[in-house]
């Protein structure tokens, strides 16, 4: 079974969210969150990798990242994806 991220589909740059928006939404993750969603999702780590740089479970570092995305995702427009 592959804990890997899927790739995320590409959105149109109207779409996004710019860059102090993303800042204040992180801002309402607990730091377990933030920190992992930095690993995986910006620094683009595998789940194995930043679970094992993080010193916790690829299933903490899964749960977390969810947690994290589906925060988020209610802290952003609608409609509107994370850069990069």
């Amino acid at each position: 079974m592959a804990l890997e991220r899927p790739p995320l589909p590409e959105r149109p740059a109207e779409q996004r969210v710019a860059a102090p928006d993303v800042r204040e939404a992180l801002r309402g993750l607990t730091r377990e969150q933030r920190t992992v969603l930095i690993h995986v999702y910006f620094r683009g780590m595998s789940v194995r990798t930043a679970a094992e740089h993080l010193g916790l479970t690829q299933q903490t570092v899964l749960a977390a990242t969810y947690q994290a995305l589906r925060t988020l995702k209610a802290a952003l427009p609608a409609g509107h994806s994370l850069p990069g």
